[in-house]
């Protein structure tokens, strides 16, 4: 494997879809090669990975501009070497406290979804000023930081800052993901002014977020609660229901993981009250121990769970959201493992301070009672699960994926491979995938179904090659020698990297 060089890397940084690494190295695996790139060279400065997660989420909003942003939410997995993880929930809330008068309409645009089976599937995103949640991300990644960061935070975001000054080229992934959203990102005229250059050219520089991230670097309390006031502000003067009363009630939540056994392994996943972690539990409790052929009784395990699980939102009148995602797995020398997962929605077509704000308010089906029609300052759920497996062995594998819905069937599907396959890392990505929704059952090429029986009233549908629709899953595998496999999903452009160290 040949140095992969994004912005003059050293030998010390190796980049690949997949390495490998011996005993006193450290690795990240995320979904582009400059977010991976930005929490590699936070490692070589000696970093840990918490500090490396937090600078590769930062400059992810550079480099995947639709899928995450400090403007949305997400869930952070911190877990030391020989110790159980902790989850900090720095997910969306619904807004509206201290809020009067109606809020503005949403814009419905229509988006058009090109695909060799159905070149003009469309669905209706909701955006605009009044689909903003109460973002979580920025206060999530102050959090994290300041409770297990090393480096000082003005050497954490200047990897993001020097991307958003300096500009980038956008991977044809996230060109692809970008021209599908055009429409939303140039709904006002500041989000319009922001990517008009990138939508033209591919090529995307963000002077007003490099000042946003050096005004954090001089006084990070002082910034975020200046940025807050505003988004605040420019909510509700264009129609929104966001207050500052929601950013004051708001806070980041760590929580204990749920956890199960399987063979004898050990997996822990995102608890409640999001729903992906359950989901995948649940479908893992109902299949029996899989020889890698029977996918039937995996389809059947993931659409039982998934129906369970909302009735069981039905009953709690739980928010759900369900939209695109990028996750970062980070390992540091020292054996801490952190996985990240974050979401923007589909963008919101706002943004302040050069930061896209969140359209979580605006996925019509997750709102059967009708758009705002929530009680405000509750946590929204999410099928987003940052994953740890720990083998009989003591192997420490952790991973996550983007992927909107799809996430709890690659979560599972991956699990499967590593529990019960028992193979590498890099086999269970690699390794063919399929999702079922209450209609449909989609199949990777390797996977069959021996019998449709079960499934008469689902469509199958047979994918002709590997798909970012199933998923981009980003993992690390940690031997207890210290060894490592680091492995970015290529279905997503994921890209690993490993540090050296002399």
């Amino acid at each position: 494997m040949q140095p992969y060089s994004v912005r003059g890397v050293s030998d010390q940084i190796v980049l690949g879809s997949a390495c490998q690494a011996p005993p006193g190295t450290a690795a990240v695996a995320g979904g582009c090669h400059h977010t991976v790139h930005a929490a590699a060279e936070i490692l070589a400065a000696g970093g840990n990975a918490t500090d490396a997660a937090v600078a590769g989420m930062m400059a992810a909003a550079m480099a995947e501009p639709v899928l995450t942003s400090p403007g949305g939410g997400g869930f952070l997995m911190h877990a030391p070497l020989n110790e159980e993880p902790r989850y900090l929930d720095f997910f969306v809330n619904t807004p509206g406290l201290g809020a009067s008068g109606s809020p503005a309409p949403m814009t419905a645009v229509p988006i058009i979804f090109g695909t060799t089976d159905d070149p003009q599937a469309e669905q209706i995103f909701h955006a605009g000023w009044s689909s903003v949640a109460v973002p979580g991300a920025l206060a999530g990644y102050i959090e994290a930081h300041q409770r297990w960061g090393r480096l000082p935070w003005a050497q954490v975001t200047q990897p993001a800052i020097d991307l958003a000054h300096n500009g980038l080229v956008l991977d044809a992934i996230q060109r692809d993901f970008l021209r599908l959203v055009a429409d939303v990102l140039t709904l006002t005229p500041g989000s319009a002014q922001v990517y008009q250059e990138v939508l033209r050219t591919g090529r995307f520089a963000n002077s007003q977020y490099a000042d946003a991230l050096e005004q954090c670097q001089r006084n990070v309390a002082a910034a975020y609660q200046d940025w807050v006031n505003l988004v605040a502000q420019e909510v509700r003067a264009n129609g929104g229901i966001l207050t500052a009363e929601d950013f004051a009630a708001y806070e980041v939540v760590q929580r204990a993981p749920s956890t199960a056994s399987r063979n004898g392994h050990r997996l822990w996943v995102n608890p409640p009250p999001s729903f992906g972690g359950a989901i995948v539990l649940d479908a893992l409790s109902e299949i029996p121990r899989w020889d890698g052929t029977s996918w039937d009784a995996v389809a059947e395990a993931l659409l039982m769970a998934t129906v369970r699980q909302r009735e069981r939102d039905a009953h709690e009148e739980a928010t759900e959201v369900a939209t695109g995602t990028t996750h970062i797995t980070v390992v540091d020398r020292d054996g801490l493992m952190v996985s990240c997962t974050t979401s923007n929605g589909s963008g919101s077509g706002t943004e302040v301070g050069g930061i896209q704000l969140n359209n979580m308010l605006g996925e019509e089906d997750l709102h059967p009672g009708g758009m705002h029609a929530f009680a405000p300052g509750v946590r929204m759920g999410s099928m987003m699960t940052p994953t740890l497996i720990e083998r009989t062995d003591g192997t420490r594998v952790a991973f996550g994926t983007g992927g909107s819905e799809r996430i709890r069937s690659a979560i599972v599907c991956v699990a499967l491979q590593l529990l019960d396959q028992e193979v590498s890392l890099v086999d269970a990505i690699n390794a063919d995938r399929l999702h079922v929704t209450d209609t449909s059952i989609e199949l990777e090429p390797g996977v069959n179904l021996a019998s449709a029986t079960g499934f008469a009233h689902h469509r199958i549908r047979n994918w002709p090659q590997r798909d970012l629709f199933f998923g981009g899953v980003h993992g690390i595998s940690r031997a207890p020698d210290g060894s490592l496999e680091a492995v970015g999903d290529l279905r997503r452009g994921g890209t690993a990297a490993v540090v050296r160290f002399s």
